[in-house]
């Protein structure tokens, strides 16, 4: 397989070739976020194009294949929070996911069961500290925001006793 350069700028690891976009979505399973303006209409802001910037996570996973060059200079994970991230996203990542930003969902990652330009996300994932306890009020808000989105979910903390992450879908229904 020809080796794949990715361009390390500012505190960001960025690919300003769709080619390369393309063998990262369909080799790798990483997604990243367009984060250009569209060269034919600068002016709008719902579609992006070109560079793609990819999350830290998605850095450090594709940081452990020698093919990839460009990668030196990125980064590790800073924190314990940082590396739980990383590893929550390598978890899901080897469970076949495709994973984006949930920002906008107030989330961690955005899961699809398939290529993302094909399929509609099917899971909303938070990571939550295993010792936190959630009250009946934050869980009936996180749930309905889920559902209101068509979304389940999935509530996601490292379990230390057993050495891996245990995970908790919730989802709102209404009864009667």
């Amino acid at each position: 397989m020809e080796p794949l350069h990715l361009t390390y700028t500012d505190g960001h690891v960025m690919v300003f070739d769709a080619d390369t976009v393309l063998r990262l979505r369909r080799d790798y399973r990483i997604v990243g976020a367009l984060e250009g303006s569209h060269p034919t209409n600068p002016q709008q802001n719902n579609y992006y194009g070109l560079p793609l910037i990819l999350l830290p996570e998605e850095v450090a996973l594709l940081s452990a294949d020698p093919s990839i060059t460009g990668l030196e200079q990125a980064q590790g994970a800073h924190s314990e929070q940082e590396q739980l991230r990383f590893d929550l996203f390598k978890d899901l990542h080897k469970r076949g996911f495709y994973i984006t930003r949930g920002i906008k969902f107030g989330a961690d990652y955005m899961l699809y069961p398939g290529e993302p330009m094909r399929y509609h996300s099917h899971y909303i994932v938070n990571l939550v500290d295993h010792q936190d306890k959630i009250t009946p009020r934050q869980l009936i808000a996180l749930s309905r925001l889920g559902t209101s989105v068509k979304k389940t979910r999935i509530l996601c903390s490292w379990d230390s006793t057993v050495q891996q992450f245990s995970y908790v879908s919730v989802d709102w229904s209404e009864i009667g």
